[in-house]
């Protein structure tokens, strides 16, 4: 018996040495084919020892819940939203259709105007007072009138500076002038309100006859009378009437067409025909 094994294991010592031989002597190619036929011998063990790996892993994150990626509009960068392309075309729709109707309007007034934004407002005077962006550079002068861009009274040029200017706004005590009744041609006068009143669109239209016929929502436009403001420029509209103390002539609440508290840019009439 020990004599099979001594025998056996010369045998294997030999053919150990035999393959060194070999594979030294034999070409690259013969070798590197002889490698893959002998490792494909144990690719079945490592393949079943890979593929259990992975499954034992895999047991072990089925209760690991991975962070997933923040949502795309919390993200820096984010593309905008449905509703955000909706609102910015809502938005450009509405400043297409305002250029539109200044564009239009521009064309049927009789007057040159220049466009000049608002850059401040007098802080004792809040609703009272803006500065716009044009001065003596620009032509401005003082006591012209200034309209808003849809063609709507907002007042005249009271202050010129080189390159800004002030424009008391219609409401103010100083600026009274002359305005009719659009519809029964009924002449008075616009006042600032003689009571407090929260709304500084609201005006009053004094000295109308007493036999004039008024009405909520009749047009209100200016008369072209007195030189300050070229005839039949909107006003505002009429919201409610009384006789006056002494029961002389009859007065109207007014409330004004331009909204005084959002102007960002307005226009200076810099000719007008009377």
């Amino acid at each position: 018996m020990k004599r099979f094994f001594y025998r056996s294991q010369q045998t294997a010592v030999g053919a150990v040495l035999l393959t060194v031989f070999l594979l030294m002597v034999m070409p690259e190619s013969v070798r590197a084919r002889l490698k893959s036929a002998i490792g494909g011998l144990f690719l079945p063990v490592i393949g079943i020892s890979t593929t259990g790996q992975a499954a034992l892993e895999s047991l072990g994150q089925l209760g690991v819940t991975q962070p997933g990626p923040f949502p795309t509009n919390q993200a820096a960068g984010a593309s905008p939203t449905v509703a955000d392309l909706q609102l910015d075309n809502d938005r450009l729709a509405e400043e297409n259709r305002l250029l539109r109707e200044a564009v239009e309007w521009e064309r049927r007034i009789p007057w040159e105007t220049r466009l000049a934004r608002v850059v401040g407002r007098d802080p004792f005077n809040w609703w009272r007072r803006i500065k716009i962006n044009l001065g003596s550079n620009k032509d401005i002068r003082l006591n012209q009138p200034v309209i808003s861009v849809r063609g709507e009274l907002v007042g005249r040029i009271s202050e010129v500076g080189p390159l800004t200017s002030w424009v008391l706004l219609v409401g103010d005590p100083n600026c009274r002038f002359s305005a009719l009744l659009k519809e029964s041609r009924s002449q008075g006068g616009i006042v600032s309100p003689r009571q407090y009143s929260s709304d500084p669109r609201v005006v009053e239209l004094t000295y109308l006859p007493n036999d004039v016929e008024l009405r909520p929502g009749q047009a209100v436009v200016t008369s072209g009378l007195g030189g300050g403001f070229p005839k039949e420029i909107p006003v505002g509209q009429v919201v409610d009437s009384w006789r006056s103390k002494d029961g002389l002539y009859t007065e109207a609440r007014v409330k004004l067409h331009a909204n005084l508290n959002q102007l960002e840019t307005v226009r200076v009439l810099t000719q007008t025909h009377f």
